[in-house]
């Protein structure tokens, strides 16, 4: 049998060709191998809540803050000692400086600074308007003469110019004494604080003696006399609430429910969390009603609302969840989910729960259906998620 033998001849340079090309299919089936595993995308930092257990009532229940009609903080335009805060009658019949809680009436003067040092300035103007007068009455006089001498031949073109010059420059002077003058007065004036409304002390910054400033706030004064809920509402109940709107609002700690007229509705959302503010004004004529009260607002009916407050009705409970951790589907833009956190082979993902929505009261709003209480629901980060993500919680 004829065999066939080839030789091999382990010399430097065969070595050295066999070590490269292995080398070369190494490195290949290593680049295959690393294009074979792509690397898992990298976690979503999100923000998660628990839900919690929440009772709604019979219609969309809102949370509302009452804020006075108006307040303005009043603050000295020119600056001194405090020489005097009112004198009233408190309750107990003795006499005593203005403080929080007690009534004020526009254009009442509420305290006064040490003056003398206007006063004297606005003397001194007084006294410059006088001179300023004078002068011009001088003017005036040398103008005349000048113009009949000119006029006559006697006086030189030039000259008269001058008297012309004097003469405005004595109307000028006038006209700039005048303002000065006007402006010491007002700083007299000034020194005086006084009320701009009818309304109620909310705060005072100053005492007796004290060394202010210009733009030194001194006072902070509310109109009770109509006050204003204002709380937030989804885009799906903005069609409920129209200005002029009668709603009912409810004032636990009063026991009380009152009448209100829808009066404002923002036209764009809160960027946090989506809700539109809406303002309610309500009556307030006997003063029940006061500056930071929580009262919660019913849209199903003010004469419902009204007729029902004595009688006991039966709550749908549901999960609370914030308001920004609801996003629409999206296969049904009309319909709402949530994302839930879960864990698996030792990570944690994001899971889509559809969820049906119940009332809404104030930043939250009720899960009736979908989801559990204890449940880590994720109220940051949701544009960035997908059924399945990885996720990681930040603070």
């Amino acid at each position: 049998m004829f065999k066939l033998r080839i030789p091999i001849r382990w010399g430097g340079k065969r070595l050295a060709v066999i070590a490269a090309v292995l080398g070369i299919v190494t490195v290949l089936g290593s680049g295959f191998l690393f294009r074979s595993k792509p690397s898992p995308p990298a976690p979503v930092p999100v923000r998660v809540e628990i839900a919690g257990g929440t009772a709604g009532a019979s219609g969309p229940r809102y949370s509302a803050s009452i804020k006075p009609k108006e307040q303005v903080e009043l603050a000295f335009k020119v600056d001194g000692y405090v020489r005097e805060i009112i004198a009233v009658k408190g309750a107990d019949g003795s006499v005593r400086e203005l403080r929080a809680g007690d009534r004020v009436s526009r254009g009442m003067v509420l305290a006064r600074l040490d003056d003398k040092d206007h006063v004297a300035r606005a003397h001194q103007a007084r006294a410059s308007v006088a001179e300023a007068k004078a002068a011009l009455v001088q003017a005036q006089k040398d103008h005349e003469r000048a113009l009949a001498l000119v006029n006559g031949g006697y006086l030189a073109r030039s000259e008269y110019d001058q008297a012309v010059e004097k003469l405005n420059t004595a109307r000028a002077k006038l006209d700039g004494a005048h303002a000065q003058q006007d402006q010491y007065v007002n700083q007299v004036d000034d020194s005086q604080l006084k009320s701009p409304l009818d309304g109620v002390v909310a705060s005072r910054t100053v005492e007796r003696g004290t060394l202010v400033a210009s733009g030194t706030k001194a006072f902070v004064l509310v109109d009770l006399s109509s006050v204003k809920a204002v709380f937030g509402v989804a885009d799906s109940q903005l069609a409920t609430v129209k200005p002029g709107a009668a709603l009912a609002i409810r004032v636990d700690a009063l026991n009380r429910d009152f009448k209100g007229t829808v009066t404002a509705v923002s036209p764009s959302a809160d960027a946090t969390n989506r809700v539109f503010d809406v303002e309610v004004t309500i009556p307030n004529p006997d003063g029940a009603l006061k500056d930071g009260m929580i009262a919660s607002v019913r849209l199903n009916g003010l004469d419902a609302a009204l007729q029902a407050q004595d009688k006991p009705q039966a709550p749908a409970f549901g999960i609370g969840v914030p308001m920004q951790a609801v996003v629409r589907q999206p296969d049904g833009p009309r319909d709402y989910m949530v994302y839930v956190l879960v864990e698996k082979d030792g990570r944690t993902l994001a899971q889509a729960r559809p969820v049906k929505l119940g009332d809404v009261a104030g930043r939250n709003v009720a899960v009736l259906e979908g989801l559990k209480p204890g449940e880590r629901v994720v109220t940051a980060g949701t544009e960035q998620l997908y059924d399945g993500a990885s996720v990681v919680i930040v603070p």
